[in-house]
Order: structure tokens, then sequence, then C-alpha cells
């Protein structure tokens, strides 16, 4: 951190004065130099003096983080943090080394609460540990100073974080923590803040197989989104309560979601919102009624919208769900090479519905392989779809990755 004399000289040079000219008629120039060097220490009123000439209070010069440093900081941090992408931990390691020096000394004010916010996802993205101490400090300083909008996005934070590691009970206790002491403390939350609570509950209690309550839940918000015209996160709502319906096999409720869904497409004209829905159809239709062709339909709908600049629309998305309507209507070879491009589950997918989706259509893609004799090949993508699957809570797709797995290992064996 800067010593007093670096401060006193910094800001002189920023305000283009001489020693002499800071100095005036009540300091020399070689006690200002000493000073500038922390040879010497200035009296009060010699400090006064040169805040005064500098136009700044006495105190700032005395903090170790001055207010206009601090914000100065945080626009350089604000910049870095906005431009920061998945996977980028050399720049996420840059943030973290730029607020480090400062940590120590954040002063109770937004802007302390903010460096500290992004001074631990910076970490987290730059595959450090010590992210949740940091965390902690933000959401106490935001509490403190009575942001709570700030104080809530603290816990957004955690939330993905542990669902990128699959921790999804933890996840559920910790908005559960959150939902607790806003009540216990009586916390006024505005509208889209407690909307914005509701969805996180209810996405975690169907995540931990809550099924019941997740889906009560998810109607409840829906409701209460309209009531308040508070529309964030109601198109994943929707895909979600799809989601619920077909594996409770009520159709009538998934084209219910689905409508409601295509409805807010056309509020909002957003090509994510498009993507959802030809996606969730093509899904639907390949695992649920079984016809093929319309997923095959649906899907390449879907296939129309590849060329806009959107990290929804993943190629995965589209070439897993392709392939597999192919493999299911018997064009083995079409199938073959959609799957040649679907290699990954996205890593922005943090659900284990969309997860074990996902790996299911990786089974498909090891029986393609399989039918073509490439055994080998489809037991490693059989494998890592079941191992990848195998926290995860039960729902039916997890019967077909097994499946999948445990035949194709059989032949695998039954050649040794």
């Amino acid at each position: 951190m800067n010593s007093l004399g670096t401060r006193i000289r910094k800001l002189r040079k920023e305000r283009k004065l001489t020693l002499e000219e800071l100095a005036g008629d009540r300091l020399t120039k070689g006690m200002l130099s000493q000073i500038e060097n922390d040879k010497a220490k200035p009296s009060m009123e010699s400090l006064d003096f040169i805040a005064e000439r500098l136009g700044v209070k006495a105190s700032e010069l005395l903090e170790q983080v001055t207010p206009s440093s601090l914000r100065q900081l945080l626009e350089q941090a604000e910049i870095l943090f906005t431009e920061l992408k998945l996977g980028d931990t050399d720049n996420a390691q840059k943030i973290v080394e730029m607020i480090k020096p400062y940590i120590e000394e954040l002063p109770l004010s937004y802007e302390g609460g903010r460096l500290l916010y992004i001074y631990a996802a910076a970490q987290y993205y730059a595959g450090l540990t010590t992210w949740e101490s940091p965390l902690q400090e933000s959401r106490i300083m935001f509490k403190g100073i009575n942001l709570l909008s700030h104080w809530f996005e603290t816990y957004i934070l955690q939330l993905g974080i542990l669902s990128e590691n699959r921790k999804y009970k933890m996840a559920y206790s910790c908005i559960l923590q959150a939902k607790e002491e806003a009540e216990q403390e009586n916390y006024p939350l505005d509208s889209r803040d407690a909307g914005k609570m509701a969805y996180y509950i209810c996405v975690f209690q169907v995540a931990i197989g809550e099924l019941e309550a997740g889906k009560q839940l998810i109607n409840e918000t829906i409701t209460n989104a309209h009531k308040n015209q508070f529309y964030s996160y109601i198109d994943d709502m929707y895909r979600i309560g799809a989601f619920c319906a077909m594996i409770d096999h009520d159709f009538e409720q998934v084209e219910y979601m689905l409508k409601k869904l295509e409805q807010y497409r056309i509020f909002v004209e957003q090509v994510d919102v498009d993507a959802f829905i030809f996606g969730l159809r093509a899904h639907y239709y390949n695992s649920y009624t079984h016809d093929y062709q319309q997923a095959l339909e649906e899907i390449e709908r879907f296939g129309t919208l590849m060329h806009e600049d959107s990290i929804k629309l993943d190629k995965n998305f589209y070439y897993s769900e392709k392939g597999k309507s192919l493999y299911l209507l018997g064009q083995y070879e079409e199938a073959k090479e959609a799957f040649e491009h679907f290699t990954n589950v996205p890593p922005f997918i943090l659900h284990p519905f969309d997860i074990l989706s996902l790996n299911e259509c990786f089974s498909y893609k090891a029986l393609c392989y399989a039918h073509f004799g490439e055994l080998t090949t489809a037991y490693e993508i059989a494998k890592m779809a079941y191992l990848d699957s195998q926290d995860l809570i039960d729902l039916p797709y997890k019967q077909k990755i097994e499946e999948t797995y445990f035949s194709i290992k059989a032949q695998i064996n039954s050649v040794q």
C-alpha cells in the first residue's frame, strides 16, 4: 500500500505542482521532500496545509485508501470483470492481483463491498479456493450499509458457484439461509428480489428431488410474476415447469407451459426464448410422445437460429437432439454425422434436468456408434454419460443412460 509521503507526491504530480508551489510560504522545499520520501512526518498543522493546497481533506491523506483512488480502482476492476469470459483464468488472476493490495483496508462503503464481491468472483474464476471469505465480507458490508439488492447478489453468486460444482443441496440450504435472514431481519426486499428468491428456491427444490414442492412454488412464482409485472427468469420457470410435467407424463400441463412460453416469446421477441421452445419441443417429441419426425422438424427450427450470437444457442443442443431424432428414425448414417458435432455438455448448463437430458443424448450417440460396430468408442461415450449422471437425482433419463452403459459393456465383454 502507498505510504503517506507517496500519496502526497502522487497527488502533487496529478495537480502538476512543483515542490516549491506545494510548500508555499509555510514549508520549505527540503522539508516537503523529506515528507514525500517518508523521512519526516508532518505535524497536523502542516498536514492540514498540504491537504488544503492539494484540494483534499487531511483525513483522505491519512487513509490507506482514499475515496478517489477507491473509485478509480473499482472503475478499472469493473471494466476487466465485465469483459471476463468463462475459463479465462489469466484475466481473472489479473483482477485478483489488482484488488489484493487493498483488501485489508477497504472501508464500509458501496465501493468496498463491490470490490470484495469482484475479488471473490475473480478468485473463483482463477481457480482459487479462497473466494468464500471475501464474498462473506462483501455480504456483511452491503448489509451494514443497507444495500439489500447487493446483499442478495452475493447469495446469487454463491448459488452459481455451488451449482457449477453440483452441490445442489448446499445451494438449496444457501438460498433458504438468505430467505430466513431476510424474514428474521425484516428486510424490505423489492418485488424483483423477492421474485428472484422464489425462483432460486424452486429451481433447487426440483434439483434435489423435491418435485412436488418445486412445482407448486413454480406455479405460485409465475402467478406473482404476472401480478407484479416482473418477468425475469419467467421463461426458465416455464421451461422447468414443462420439464416437471413431462416427467409426470402430464402432457396437458406440458402443452400449457409451452403455450405460455410461446406467448412470452411474442412479448419479448428474444432469440433465446425461441431456442428454448424449439429445443424443448424437440426433446418432448423425442423422449415422451415418440414423434421423432416432429422432433426433427422442431430441432431444425432451432438450427435456423444458430447464426445468432448467443451463448445459449450452443451447437451441442442442436446436434444432440438432431442425432437422437435421426437415430430413432433409423437414419443411422445421418445420425452419426450429427452426433460427431455433439461433443460435450456446455459448461453453463448447471441444472440436473438439463445435464441428464443431454447425457441421455450421449447414450443414443453411444448406441449409434455401437450400431456401426465401433464398440470401444461407444463404450467410452456410454461410460462417460453413466459416470457423469451417478450423483444426480433419479429421473427417467438415468434409466436409459444406465441400460445403454451396461448393454454396451456386456457386448464388449462378450467379444473379449
